[in-house]
């Protein structure tokens, strides 16, 4: 049993016999498509790199070698359509995956690599007396890596120039992870504190992707994929005939992470015990029109691990940016962002193309690039005053830990993790004196990330202290902002042992100090008032603390009682 870990070379995963979902009728369905360029934006190791390269293979002129690649593939029963277009085409393949580098010296120079490398393998068209003189200097200077930026920007184009009139027929280009580079460009400008160089990768890849696929008379068609389509750098510009399949359209759905019958199979075959229940609950999620997949790296990485349910696709890269985007988020984005750690669905704009520069201002596109990127799926969406607005949910529980160790990170600046542990299990206790001894020292410890100032909103409160006790979910259930009784109770906490206590906390915002103590009573009073305690009786809890917390600037005050529920 072989199971393809980090392979995505189509040849390699065949003639190494591995195990691998047959995805070969995506082959069919880009030659049908009739737009010239098709950019299909996915999650990170959903196979994109993977599906270009069986597309490569399938579609390459004068490589009849490899024809049986495809031997009793779904696509091979096609036999018009095998006779008509398998290796019927010049094919130019490249990928910008491993452009991920600290500066832009070091980007432009792996850019360089790249085209000397893609132009080795067509060094074929030096062997005749195919092109000029000038053609041939321009070649070797690309081949040598030693071509200026212009050269270095025509050089796809120049390629395909060159096959068309080797091959009489015009030749499909095949990029891969043309994002990679400007997303790694963003993140060392605004995040790693090091020397930016986000407009001149933009103004790069623009040069690179224009000259390719605007205008360019030698271009048969273009497959293209990334994570996002990125907008207002205006990539794309000017794309005759360019059609963009994201997350949010149905089209290709089925071809990029694992289909539940595909996971199935592989269970079967890899011979595995672990149940499908199992599998679904940590990698399961992700959703394209009517297709719900499954993350294909976990599968895979799962299977090689003997069936080990733990995170693996959210460790295969680093998550700084996701990280740093939401410590950075303002409140009503943290809240948001809380209500889904509880397994709630929230509802957001979404954009379709994503603006960099908008990420740390723009509540839509952080929405935006945390779907595109798989920190989120869409479970359904609609045009609204001229919005989309899509329902989003965390997709599964591996994902789920990304987000719990983000808001682990939001506390763990100012506070050591045993007295954490000592905070957290206060609370369990019924330990109220302690309790507010704790988020006392930890309010004024963590108030760089939380703007405690005497006209802070009770929604800042409410988030932080959500933030803080995400360690009693293994506990218990943790809900917050939702109707019970006569009214919207906080947070709620509903032990997932029936013979404990559950807790409810309820929050109010106090004009003075000295209102602190009349505010947390009102607090208490509004608990018991508007009947909250309902929301315990369908899990048959018998006995509740009530704690009503008041808070002005970094001062708080609590009271507490323990409630029977008759």
């Amino acid at each position: 049993m072989n199971l393809p870990i980090g392979i995505s070379d189509f040849e390699e995963l065949v003639e190494g016999d591995f195990l691998f979902a047959d995805k070969s009728l995506l082959i069919e369905d880009i030659i049908k498509d009739s737009a010239k360029v098709i950019l299909i934006t996915r999650p990170r190791r959903f196979g994109k790199t993977l599906n270009l390269s069986m597309l490569y293979y399938f579609l390459r002129k004068n490589h009849s070698h490899t024809e049986n690649l495809f031997k009793g593939l779904k696509i091979s029963e096609n036999k018009t359509f095998c006779t008509k277009h398998q290796q019927q085409y010049p094919v130019i393949f490249i990928t910008f995956k491993s452009v991920q580098e600290a500066s832009y010296a070091n980007a432009y120079d792996k850019i360089k690599v790249l085209m000397s490398e893609l132009y080795e393998d067509h060094s074929y068209l030096l062997d005749e007396n195919l092109l000029s003189t000038s053609q041939k200097t321009q070649f070797m200077a690309v081949l040598d890596q030693k071509a200026n930026l212009a050269n270095t920007s025509v050089a796809l184009k120049q390629l395909s120039v060159y096959m068309k009139k080797k091959f009489k027929k015009r030749p499909i280009i095949l990029i891969d992870e043309y994002d990679t580079p400007i997303q790694e460009a963003h993140l060392r400008e605004n995040y790693q504190g090091e020397v930016g160089y986000y407009q001149d990768m933009i103004d790069l890849m623009r040069s690179i992707l224009g000259e390719a696929l605007k205008d360019n008379k030698t271009l048969g068609k273009a497959i293209v994929t990334g994570i996002t389509r990125i907008a207002q750098e205006s990539l794309f510009s000017g794309v005759n005939n360019l059609e963009v399949y994201s997350l949010l359209r149905e089209d290709y759905g089925q071809y990029f992470g694992f289909l539940e019958e595909e996971v199935s199979k592989l269970l079967a075959e890899s011979r595995q015990k672990i149940s499908i229940a199992s599998i679904k609950e940590w990698y399961n999620g992700y959703q394209v029109g009517k297709y719900v997949l499954y993350n294909p790296w976990s599968i895979i990485s799962c299977l090689k691990n003997n069936g080990e349910l733990k995170p693996y696709w959210v460790n295969t890269s680093s998550n700084d940016l996701i990280f740093e985007l939401l410590n950075r988020a303002k409140p009503a984005v943290k809240q948001q962002f809380e209500e889904l750690l509880q397994g709630n669905v929230i509802e957001q704009p979404i954009a379709e193309n994503l603006i960099f520069s908008d990420i740390k201002t723009s509540a839509e596109a952080l929405w935006s690039l945390l779907l595109y990127a798989g920190y989120l799926k869409v479970l359904s969406k609609e045009l609204r005053d001229y919005a989309l607005i899509a329902k989003l949910a965390i997709p599964n529980k591996e994902v789920g830990f990304v987000y719990n160790r983000i808001v682990s990170k939001w506390f763990s600046d100012a506070i050591d993790i045993d007295s954490y542990n000592k905070f957290v299990q206060s609370l369990a206790d019924g330990d109220t004196n302690k309790f507010k001894s704790y988020l006392s020292a930890y309010i004024m410890q963590t108030g760089s990330y939380f703007d405690f100032n005497k006209k802070a909103s009770e929604q800042i409160f409410h988030v932080f202290v959500l933030g803080l006790v995400v360690g009693l979910r293994d506990q218990y259930y943790i809900h917050s902002n939702q109707e019970s009784g006569l009214g919207r109770f906080d947070v709620i906490f509903i032990p997932k042992n029936k013979q404990a206590h559950g807790i409810l906390l309820e929050f109010k915002t106090s004009d003075t100090v000295e209102l602190l103590l009349n505010k947390a009573q009102e607090a208490l009073n509004q608990i018991k008032d508007k009947r909250y305690m309902e929301a315990f009786k369908q899990h048959n809890i018998n006995s509740v603390l009530a704690i009503g917390l008041a808070f002005f600037g970094k001062q708080m005050e609590l009271v507490h009682e323990n409630l029977v529920i008759v």
